[in-house]
């Protein structure tokens, strides 16, 4: 379905814009009050993006095109799909999040800036309907972040975080980038004038000789993005001593898992079902060694880091083991561990702007003082880690029902990482909020203050949406049925097994 209102690219230009105008913004609660307009405007766009598409129908909507590059074949063009469009209103949502509810202290207009700009690339990429600028987008999106740990990398912990950083997205952007052009020599080799055109690629596919290489470059790229074990290490280190906000809008949002379900897959469908055993593997190995790394960390943000690096390895085995189940089960995941693991993390920064300190070793007892934050900490830890009745419960159940149907003895480790990363959560959650001060800072802790009205809001805000889609999670799922069911019949036919939704509501 094409269309002539430029929606989808108001929706990918209205963040930078806002961007451009902090510019002449001197005034730091100023610019913060612009950029939760620009925030809000955002996410008004991408619900009006979600109440015009069309559930049920496969394919791209909204579809945009505007322009041509002649010479070397790459074409704006700009569509939605039910994988996509529900990531639109996640990266919307989250971004608002971060910056209506972030501490004042680490919202300075660089890091609005960088969070904006990081958003609508973000934006960018789950839009584009050409390979080639997907590219561009996902480039983009680490342009901002690349800079903002530039800028304070003057100790050598921070300089260490640099340098771990740059190292692991060139390790990630590289491989993509090579990917991109050896499918667009292919495509000119052939004659075709839009090599890079993603229905037309899908539908052409790649010559034989070039998939392997092409499918190990991919892999390589998704895996860093994903942070998925072995490509793990710059996402605990950036979530600890890296720029607010910004290792939770590179994850949380899965542009990994989006380039695998979009492109990886169904355009290589052969290799990915003969590499699906060992990425299997690989993903349910990164998920045990993710949570046992939680367990042992003493800090709030690193045990955060470790979730995420956890969860990751779980969505990867979950597409790897591929039928209807386990693929809409992880796309569903996809969207609690976003939406709860982003409030988790709002609350760690509220303590850590209270107590000047996220170390587990020097806090304790503060659910006498602030009992509010206790419980958002808990409700939202447990929301993003399958507790029943939330969304995440739902995506597990259909991910590791999916599992058993054809792979049962799969099923035990990733039950186990599940049940380390609750009792990590649960460690981190007794230290912090029960007990004693720690010995030293009982003093400080005395003095720690509430959750102001705004962080109290948005944490309900997403603990509302999370426990919501447990107890309705029809309509999300109904949105991505006709592209979990196509992509399914393409990489694994045969193996369908029962209709997701049907399982969500027994």
């Amino acid at each position: 379905m094409e269309t002539s209102l430029p929606l989808l690219s108001l929706l990918v230009a209205l963040p930078a814009l806002g961007a451009v105008a902090l510019r002449w913004v001197r005034h730091p609660a100023r610019a913060r009050q612009v950029a939760t307009g620009v925030a809000v405007l955002t996410l008004a766009l991408a619900a009006g993006v979600l109440l015009l598409f069309q559930s049920g129908q496969p394919g791209p909507q909204l579809v945009e095109s505007w322009f041509r590059v002649p010479l070397l074949g790459v074409v704006y063009r700009m569509g939605v799909d039910g994988a996509s469009v529900p990531a639109l209103a996640l990266t919307a949502l989250l971004t608002l999040a971060l910056v209506a509810a972030g501490p004042h202290q680490f919202l300075d207009r660089s890091t609005l800036v960088v969070l904006l700009v990081t958003e609508s690339a973000t934006l960018g990429f789950f839009c584009a309907q050409d390979l080639a600028l997907m590219l561009a987008f996902f480039i983009a999106t680490l342009v901002g972040p690349s800079v903002l740990v530039s800028r304070g990398a003057r100790a050598r912990p921070e300089a260490r975080t640099l340098s771990t950083f740059r190292t692991y997205m060139l390790a990630g952007t590289l491989p993509l980038l090579v990917a991109t052009v050896l499918v667009g020599v292919a495509g000119w080799r052939a004659g075709v004038r839009e090599p890079f055109t993603l229905p037309e690629l899908l539908a052409r596919g790649l010559p034989d000789g070039w998939q392997r290489p092409l499918f190990g470059l991919l892999l390589l790229a998704v895996g860093v993005r994903m942070a998925v074990v072995p490509f793990h290490s710059w996402l605990p280190v950036l979530m600890m001593r890296g720029p607010y906000g910004l290792g939770l809008m590179l994850v949380n949002v899965h542009v990994g898992l989006y380039l695998l379900v979009r492109v990886v897959m169904p355009l290589m469908p052969t290799l990915w079902n003969h590499a699906g055993p060992l990425l299997g593997v690989l993903g349910l190995c990164g998920a045990l060694y993710g949570a046992v790394l939680a367990l042992a960390q003493v800090d709030l943000r690193r045990m955060v880091g470790f979730l995420l690096v956890s969860q990751s390895g779980v969505l990867l085995a979950a597409l790897a083991l591929l039928n209807v189940q386990s693929l809409a089960g992880a796309l569903l995941q996809s969207v609690a561990v976003g939406l709860g693991l982003t409030g988790l993390m709002l609350v760690v920064r509220a303590i850590e702007t209270r107590t000047g300190t996220t170390d587990l070793t020097r806090l304790g007892g503060l659910v006498r003082r602030a009992p509010r934050m206790a419980a958002f900490f808990l409700l939202l830890g447990f929301a993003s880690l399958g507790f029943p009745g939330t969304m995440s419960f739902v995506g597990e159940d259909l991910l590791l029902h999916g599992i058993l149907g054809s792979h049962p003895l799969v099923a035990l480790p990733m039950l186990l990482a599940t049940a380390i990363n609750a009792i990590a959560f649960f460690r981190a959650f007794q230290r912090t909020f029960l007990g004693e001060a720690a010995h030293g800072h009982a003093t400080a802790l005395e003095m720690v203050e509430e959750l102001l009205p705004r962080e109290r809001w948005v944490a309900l805000g997403l603990l509302s949406l999370v426990i919501v889609g447990g107890l309705l999670p029809g309509p999300l799922l109904r949105l991505r049925e006709p592209e979990v069911a196509a992509l399914v019949e393409r990489v694994a036919p045969g193996q369908h097994g029962h209709a997701p939704e049907a399982r969500a509501t027994r």
